[in-house]
């Protein structure tokens, strides 16, 4: 087999679905994440896959030799149990529920996920997941302003409980901005508010466009990095002033422009956000 890696545009096939089914099968990636397309998701897997194996290099690359080590047709090398015994010792690289979150939303972007058609605020994919998910059909048939929506469903992907309490059991709406962050101030169902300060990969973000719709947020996404901090993602560089931060949102727009409000725009996108807009920053569990 070729040797998988991220690419850009991103590889995708047959091939892709059958070495995410061996990664599932090891215990590094989950069921829903098998799509067939090699993604941030699938490479931090591989990663992954590599450090418990032993790998010197843990690069996020796919091959018949990683495939040949997770199925136990081919054994460690020596050196390479060494390293596992020396790694038990230590904690496992530390990736967080919103740095995976992050992750599956990027490959989102990076597969164009987008409104079909436009302005119908229905995302074929998207309902796709909802499906899959589970989710109540209201959820999945959508037509509602959707930032929210794409979120946590890639939270709930990764396994996440604010998630699950939003979207499955209707512990509180899990689609409208406000109430996000009331339940984010009470620190309830998995929410919790931070300071903008705090601000990593993986911190959910409330923005105020300053619209006219009577609500102090109306938007969400999540941060790629801290404030300042250069993103690599997407197959390009990222370079947000010391005020701002890179972002990856759903119901959004391509064209990454700090003056305008992308609210209601029709895609998954990476953005450029100032911190003059964000509103709260919550990390979800």
């Amino acid at each position: 087999m070729k040797i998988l890696r991220l690419t850009s545009p991103l590889t995708e096939g047959v091939g892709v679905a059958l070495a995410q089914q061996h990664l599932v099968k090891f215990g590094v990636l989950a069921k829903t994440a098998v799509d067939g397309i090699y993604g941030p998701v699938t490479a931090n897997a591989a990663k992954r896959a590599k450090y418990l194996l032993g790998y010197a290099d843990t690069a996020g690359t796919y091959d018949a030799t990683l495939q040949a080590y997770m199925s136990g047709k081919t054994p460690p090398t020596l050196a390479m149990r060494a390293r596992v015994a020396a790694r038990k010792r230590k904690p496992l690289p530390s990736v967080t529920l919103g740095e995976r979150a992050a992750d599956r939303m990027v490959g989102w972007y990076n597969a164009r996920w987008s409104e079909k058609p436009a302005g119908s605020n229905i995302v074929p994919q998207l309902s796709l997941l909802g499906k899959d998910l589970k989710l109540a059909a209201y959820y999945y048939q959508m037509g509602y302003a959707w930032c929210a929506y794409a979120m946590f469903a890639a939270f709930l992907c990764e396994g996440s409980a604010a998630a699950k309490y939003g979207l499955r059991e209707g512990k509180y709406n899990a689609l409208y901005t406000p109430e996000i962050r009331a339940v984010a101030e009470r620190g309830a169902y998995g929410l919790a508010s931070q300071s903008k300060t705090t601000i990593v990969k993986g911190t959910a973000l409330l923005f105020d466009f300053g619209g006219s719709n009577g609500t102090e947020v109306d938007h969400i996404g999540i941060a790629l990095g801290k404030p300042g901090q250069v993103v690599k993602a997407g197959g390009k560089t990222w370079r947000p002033g010391k005020n701002s931060v890179v972002t990856v949102e759903g119901n959004t727009s391509y064209d990454d422009d700090l003056g305008a409000s992308q609210a209601n725009g029709g895609c998954v996108a990476i953005r450029t956000r100032s911190l003059a807009v964000i509103r709260a920053a919550i990390r979800v569990q």
